[in-house]
């Protein structure tokens, strides 16, 4: 949100979003596995939910309002230097552009161009994923909260208020990704059943869903990099540290690359200084979640039962202890830059 601030979109953004003021998870025997207040940690501080294609919409018309020039349908496959090492964009047809004096890549965990740049880089993606449903939010699950509802580490389901005139709310139900075939194959009132077995109250959300087509699959990645600049290239969103949604820090960590890499090429005067910045400043922030979550997964969505047992013991005494409270509701704002840093 401050970044959005900076960028003059965060008044338009709010009226389609909605107020999230707590994240309350239930384990298998109803009880509060996590029940994170935002407010605990400053008056008035909140997350919002809304939809990424909402929040992307308006990003993109401030972009083209700024006078860049987009081009759709021109996927690029391949990245080349010239002699003096500016680099120049190659579509699928073969067509260039360029040169360019620094290139942005921002494509996404699977990066086609990523593998070019010349920058170390390890991706994997995790087994395990979820089902998503957009519908209209029944009166029986609250407005201003992120609800999770949690079985084993083999059962998840989630839901969290999108905000917009509909009052909308999505639903994440967690699966293995070599069953989602299978699912959809199956059963659609059993696996109904499993959802309302665990949180009665998404019925009414439940019954807009009339086949398997309307849930989408998400797949989770897991991208590590040492550094994320290049030669003339940055690196900035999934592209370059995709985690799985336990924290849901994506798009929030995508925004913090850009404005870092904003400041950093307004404060160095030469393009090799500021890359380098650029990456001494996100090493801090972006390490600690990518570490954090890779922690929490496998607490969430594995096949290792037991860390299921494990989790729903030690959660429920840590957040009664406060400073370990208030370390958690930091981390879920998105500040964290260490195990006792953060950034304010």
């Amino acid at each position: 949100m401050r970044v959005l601030a900076e960028l003059g979109l965060l008044d338009a953004l709010l009226p389609q979003t909605q107020v999230i003021r707590r994240l309350h998870c239930l384990d298998r025997r109803k009880r509060a596995l996590l029940d994170l207040h935002y407010a605990d940690v400053a008056e008035g501080l909140h997350g919002a939910g809304t939809h990424r294609a909402t929040l992307l919409n308006l990003l993109l018309g401030a972009a083209e309002e700024a006078g860049a020039r987009v081009e759709w349908n021109r996927p690029i496959g391949q990245l080349k230097r010239d002699a003096d090492g500016r680099c120049r964009l190659i579509d699928a047809q073969g067509r260039e552009e360029g040169p360019f004096d620094l290139v942005l890549l921002c494509d996404g965990a699977q990066s086609a161009l990523r593998a070019q740049s010349g920058i170390p880089c390890k991706a994997t993606r995790y087994p395990w994923g979820a089902l998503w449903f957009i519908g209209r939010r029944p009166p029986q699950l609250a407005a201003d909260m992120l609800w999770q509802r949690v079985g084993s580490t083999r059962e998840l389901v989630g839901f969290l208020p999108t905000g917009t005139k509909d009052d909308l709310v999505s639903l994440f139900w967690s699966i293995r990704l070599d069953r989602v075939e299978a699912w959809r194959a199956g059963n659609l009132d059993t696996w109904k059943s499993e959802v309302r077995a665990l949180v009665p109250q998404a019925a009414g959300l439940l019954d807009q869903i009339e086949g398997q087509a309307q849930l989408s699959v998400a797949a989770y990645h897991d991208v590590r990099m040492r550094r994320w600049h290049g030669d003339r290239v940055a690196v900035l969103g999934d592209a370059g540290h995709a985690l799985s949604p336990q924290l849901g820090q994506g798009v929030n960590l995508a925004l913090m690359d850009a404005a870092e890499l904003a400041r950093a090429l307004g404060e160095e005067s030469s393009l090799e200084a500021a890359l380098n910045r650029y990456s001494a400043r996100r090493r801090a922030h972006l390490r600690f979640y990518q570490v954090a979550t890779r922690w929490l997964t496998p607490l969430f969505q594995s096949d290792a039962t037991a860390l299921g047992a494990a989790r729903d013991f030690a959660l429920p005494l840590a957040q009664r202890i406060p400073w370990v409270r208030r370390q958690m509701i930091l981390t879920m704002a998105g500040y964290k830059t260490g195990v006792f840093g953060s950034r304010r």
